[in-house]
């Protein structure tokens, strides 16, 4: 089964990170100074690709690593980001993460990220649940917009980024981060690497929130995160899909408050 196949080789490749990050890292920018590519972000690509290909040769593949589609317009295609939280594993904090998705006919199908120094994978299979190391996990249910927990990125509007999200988008973000803190503050944890969409989906975390990512970034997530039971949808409160850089999750009563502070 590709379920079965997807969960080894995700903790192979996670386990292979983790020995780069325990030995020592060396990385490299690509676009721009906060753009960073280590040593194991490629093994760890050449890793997957590699096993992938020789498993279910007319795949498709999707990598941040890898300039171009693998046999794009396949049934099956594998969006990977091997080393999640870049940024994170070069600076030696350990929040970063192993990430695949898979899509069936452009539709999304299965999502893992896996968690290396902790030994934590998150699972899920659209329409059979979420599931950390195979036990089901749901989002939390709080709903009161000043107690609950947020991750958030408000994005940044610089031209030679591949994550640019220009400049009406970044304003819309500062305004709910305005609407959210002016009248007596919040608490705000600014880590946005995506293993946060799985913390939220254990119920660990109540909202995340992103204005700049990719698709890599968002897919396994995505899956995950409304297989335990979130509403994941941009800023305007349409249902995330390819190509759209801003992401809101939380559970759905949470989720509609949330929305109400971008106005």
């Amino acid at each position: 089964m590709i379920s079965d196949f997807l969960k080894q080789i995700i903790k192979e490749a996670g386990f292979l990170a983790k020995g780069y990050y325990r030995e020592g890292i060396e990385y490299q920018t690509k676009s721009d100074p906060t753009d960073l590519v280590t040593q194991a972000d490629r093994e760890v690509n050449n890793f997957l690709i590699k096993k992938i290909t020789e498993k279910y040769p007319t795949h498709g593949i999707i990598s941040e690593e890898e300039p171009d589609e693998i046999n794009p317009g396949a049934e099956y295609t594998w969006v990977i980001d091997p080393v999640d939280g870049t940024r994170n594993f070069a600076n030696h904090i350990g929040v970063w993460c192993t990430m695949i998705g898979i899509t069936k006919n452009n539709e999304p199908y299965l999502g893992a990220v896996y968690d290396a120094l902790n030994d934590e994978l998150f699972f899920a299979e659209v329409g059979q649940g979420a599931f950390l190391n195979d036990k089901p996990i749901k989002v939390s249910t709080t709903v009161d917009v000043k107690s609950f927990s947020i991750v958030f990125s408000c994005g940044q509007n610089r031209n030679n980024s591949p994550y640019n999200i220009g400049e009406e988008k970044l304003k819309k973000y500062l305004r709910f981060y305005h609407n959210l803190t002016h009248q007596d503050g919040h608490w705000v944890a600014n880590f946005s690497t995506a293993l946060s969409i799985c913390h939220l989906s254990a119920g660990r975390l109540d909202t995340y929130m992103m204005c700049g990512g990719l698709y890599h970034d968002y897919l396994p997530g995505f899956i995950i995160a409304t297989e335990a039971g979130a509403r994941f949808t941009d800023s305007d409160g349409q249902i995330w899909q390819r190509g759209r850089k801003d992401s809101l999750v939380a559970n759905p009563q949470l989720h509609q408050k949330l929305l109400r502070l971008f106005e």
